[in-house]
């Protein structure tokens, strides 16, 4: 994969010459305003139907639509003559492009489960112990959340999770964090690994997850190098979406039978360690097969 991530530089590209802190100013208004609407249309919902199921799945779907995609999208149809080649989802990916996302998350399954795990087992210092629990709170409660809508699904019900989930989750996301977000960096102008790995950072901070701080921050990363390398956010959000209801369908598999050991345990200190380190290797051997 060669890197072909580009601004179009002509004079009748960019509507207005505006300069990088008035855009990401108006882009994070634009996202707070929208959240707000999204916040308030999911209280109303929680007053009327109470936590449920679908008014979760309801909160979920909104914010991906309103608090993350609509922002990216009004906001590269404001600076912008073309907003969908601007945030890259003009062009379509390749289907080896897509083979090869696909091969990088099954080598890296083992590795980025022990990094999760290393990352939940940090401590703090007593004169923080009440952050850090009210931190492994905020994660549980989130994780009780997950295990409440997958508990008793039927398969529809698996793939309704599948498409909110996983696919409007990996589009919302990586429309703001990749299309809009990196792509503002990079057109500061800034050198395009601190652009990827800047937005990475806020990525995993928003998600206001510090025990999965690390992982999140590396899978960000991933997701921007493939933006990078292929030019088409397509090949993010697909990548996203993979890992998103790759947890969905193991989770389910595990609560139906089907799965003796849950997805999320190859490669821990509990479950065949050695995966981690073949995991590392082989994903060091796509990267560079990929740069070649």
């Amino acid at each position: 994969m060669e890197a072909n991530f580009t601004f179009n530089t002509m004079d009748n590209y960019y509507r207005t010459d505006i300069s990088f802190l008035k855009k990401i100013g108006f882009f994070f208004a634009v996202f707070f305003v929208c959240f707000f609407i999204t916040a308030t249309i999911y209280s109303i919902l929680m007053q009327k139907y109470g936590a449920v199921n679908g008014v979760i799945l309801a909160q979920v779907a909104l914010q991906n639509l309103l608090s993350f995609a609509a922002p990216a999208l009004i906001v590269a149809a404001f600076i912008t003559r073309k907003p969908l080649r601007y945030l890259g989802l003009s062009v379509c990916p390749e289907g080896r492009q897509l083979l090869f996302v696909c091969l990088v998350y099954v080598a890296t399954i083992p590795m980025m489960n022990l990094l999760v795990e290393l990352n939940y087992a940090v401590t703090f210092p007593d004169s923080l112990k009440p952050v850090e629990e009210l931190l492994r709170q905020y994660e549980q409660a989130a994780q009780a959340v997950t295990d409440q809508l997958i508990k008793g699904q039927s398969v529809a019900g698996v793939l309704l999770l599948v498409l909110v989930i996983g696919c409007l989750t990996g589009f919302g996301e990586e429309i703001f964090f990749r299309g809009m977000l990196t792509k503002m960096f990079v057109d500061c102008p800034m050198n395009r690994h601190i652009a990827i790995w800047l937005g990475a950072l806020i990525f995993s901070l928003m998600h206001f997850q510090f025990f999965g701080f690390v992982p999140r921050l590396l899978m960000g990363a991933m997701f921007g190098y493939f933006l990078v390398w292929t030019g088409s956010l397509w090949v993010p959000i697909f990548a996203h979406a993979l890992n998103n209801s790759m947890v969905v369908v193991s989770n389910y598999a595990m609560e139906q039978g089907l799965l003796s050991r849950s997805i999320d345990e190859f490669g821990t200190t509990d479950c065949c360690l050695w995966l981690s380190i073949v995991s590392v290797a082989a994903f060091v051997a796509l990267i560079k097969y990929a740069r070649r």
